[in-house]
């Protein structure tokens, strides 16, 4: 997975260093041993992070010290590329003055991130809170008024591996306590591979609603970021990872769909594929999936890119609502504002178009970096409403 950053991580880990030791350390200090000192941690760095992707970075077991590296990396790398950052425009000026005010805001901003990034790696990623939304529709089947999906999204289990274990559990019991009609899960329950699940099977087959609990796959859950020497042991791992989700009592949702009955009156819960842009799968099925659906039942798709609502929801069906995860908000949200913007048009939260609603989910877990600030990991409590 490292492979995948390489370049920004060694944009973090070289450059401030080069521009501290030629702007202050060399005029600081003349012997060769100080100087040499100053690119101490970022070599111990580098070594740590050639260590681990020599051993396969996504293998479940590395899962954790690979989060333990990027903490410790960000926690030294991040303050001084915002300081130097900084510094260097401060520079542009003439005025020492300006140089120097500068210089003490980058010093106080780089001081500022150590605290954010201590705070959502130590205290943030479990910070799991309930995001209660109410949607309103005008073809809502009268029985359905009233109705409570609980949507949690991007898991990321392997995270949780040797140390947070506890946390699916809190995060089971957070679910269930919300006495919901319905739970959903909108896809990447692993990192990389099936194996990941070992041992939550107990934690995870506790969820448990009236009318069941339906999941989907996200692009993690295809072990696509694994090589393997044949494609066939790919699609194995698949085949166990979704044999593996059923044995939970989850209804996994495979192009396919279920209605859900309440006296007289149904909805449609419709479950996709992955559907993203590039590199990310797109499986989807909108067809196969809504086959046999009248055009007069109220639907509700989860699908777990939020790129296919647009692409594809909008254009072609009239489905009421869509739910989706994927983006995790960038796991670092300000003022309501997440740097995932950039890539995505629609990342946290709903979104509406006519009669059609997407919601993102910020997701509950956290990839690669265990970190969360500001898109605290969340469960989604959905309730329908019928309005005239």
């Amino acid at each position: 997975m490292l492979y995948r950053i390489i370049i920004l991580l060694l944009v973090l880990l070289i450059l401030p260093d080069l521009y501290i030791y030629w702007i202050y350390v060399r005029k600081w200090t003349r012997r060769c041993c100080l100087r040499v000192l100053s690119f101490a941690p970022s070599a111990i760095l580098l070594t740590a992070m050639t260590a681990i992707m020599s051993s396969n970075d996504m293998k479940p077991d590395n899962q954790p010290y690979v989060g333990l590296f990027m903490t410790v990396m960000l926690l030294i790398c991040l303050p001084k590329f915002l300081f130097s950052f900084i510094d260097c425009i401060g520079r542009l000026f003439p005025s020492p003055r300006i140089r120097r005010t500068f210089r003490i805001s980058g010093m106080s901003i780089a001081l500022f991130s150590i605290l954010i990034l201590c705070c959502g790696c130590f205290w943030g990623r479990s910070r799991f809170v309930v995001h209660k939304q109410t949607f309103y529709f005008t073809d809502l089947p009268h029985e359905f008024d009233g109705y409570r999906i609980a949507q949690f999204s991007d898991m990321h289990i392997g995270t949780l591996r040797k140390g947070h274990e506890a946390d699916a559990k809190k995060i089971v019991d957070l679910i269930n306590d919300q006495r919901c009609d319905m739970i959903v899960f909108t896809g990447d329950l692993v990192n990389h591979q099936a194996c990941e699940l070992d041992g939550f099977k107990h934690i995870l087959s506790q969820l448990s609603a009236t009318d069941g609990v339906y999941a989907i796959m996200g692009n993690h859950d295809y072990s696509m970021y694994i090589k393997y020497p044949l494609e066939s042991m790919r699609k194995a791992d698949v085949k166990d990872l979704q044999r593996r989700e059923r044995s939970f009592g989850w209804n996994l949702l495979i192009n396919n769909h279920d209605i859900i009955h309440r006296k007289k009156d149904s909805i449609a819960i419709i479950g996709v594929e992955n559907d993203g842009r590039p590199p990310f799968p797109s499986l989807g099925d909108l067809p196969k999936a809504t086959k046999g659906i009248g055009k007069e039942t109220f639907s509700i798709l989860l699908s777990h890119d939020p790129t296919h609502w647009r692409r594809k929801v909008l254009p072609k069906t009239d489905i009421q609502l869509t739910l989706s995860g994927h983006t995790h908000a960038g796991q670092f949200k300000v003022f309501g504002w997440s740097p995932v913007a950039f890539v995505y048009d629609e990342w946290s939260g709903a979104y509406s178009e006519g009669k059609q609603i997407l919601n993102v989910s910020d997701g509950i877990g956290a990839i690669m970096f265990p970190f969360r600030f500001g898109a605290w990991p969340e469960v989604n409590v959905i309730t329908l409403k019928k309005i005239d």
